[in-house]
């Protein structure tokens, strides 16, 4: 395989809780700030992306875990964006990537538009993905309160489809000096 003819994104999964990191808030002084959020702790989003040193970014938004046909539908999801070009996945070993059920599908694609690559196991810092949601989470969403699942996923709607936008800040991620990619 020449990697040189494949379009190579990086992929990841993260879960994203209604209840969101709270770094400051305010309140008149002598008066305890109460914040309205959800109780509902395990109340979450769950959300997977890919993006390209070009500064390409894609994603699928679930309100289930993703499972193998979960991840089959986001890699076709991939497919049909990218149309035309050979795709080289780079994604942790989740057990999820390398199922019965993604192997077979691997297997009925003969045309070799699709390769999909493991990164070794507890090494996040080799995914450039991983600073989506370290931007995300840290930037994006921080000092915001969900009071529902519905007021996330519009909230990361928003986000991620500002990110869209901000191809720069995309190549920016392949830079981060934790991250093993060198061009």
């Amino acid at each position: 395989m020449q990697t040189e003819d494949y379009l190579l994104l990086y992929s990841d999964e993260c879960s994203i809780s209604v209840v969101s990191t709270l770094t400051h808030t305010y309140a008149p002084k002598g008066q305890t700030p109460v914040i309205t959020t959800s109780t509902e702790i395990n109340l979450r989003l769950y959300v997977a992306s890919a993006i390209s040193p070009a500064g390409d970014l894609q994603y699928m938004i679930r309100k289930q875990p993703f499972d193998s046909a979960a991840i089959i539908t986001y890699v076709e999801q991939l497919q049909q964006v990218f149309a035309g070009r050979k795709l080289l996945i780079i994604w942790d070993n989740a057990s999820i990537h390398d199922s019965d059920k993604v192997r077979t599908y691997l297997s009925t694609q003969k045309d070799k538009q699709l390769h999909l690559a493991k990164q070794p196991l507890y090494s996040p810092d080799l995914n450039a993905d991983e600073q989506v949601w370290s931007y995300l989470k840290q930037h994006q969403l921080q000092n915001t309160c969900n009071q529902t699942a519905a007021v996330l996923h519009k909230k990361i709607t928003q986000s991620m489809n500002a990110l869209q936008q901000q191809p720069d800040l995309i190549q920016s991620f392949f830079h981060h000096p934790d991250l093993g990619f060198y061009n």
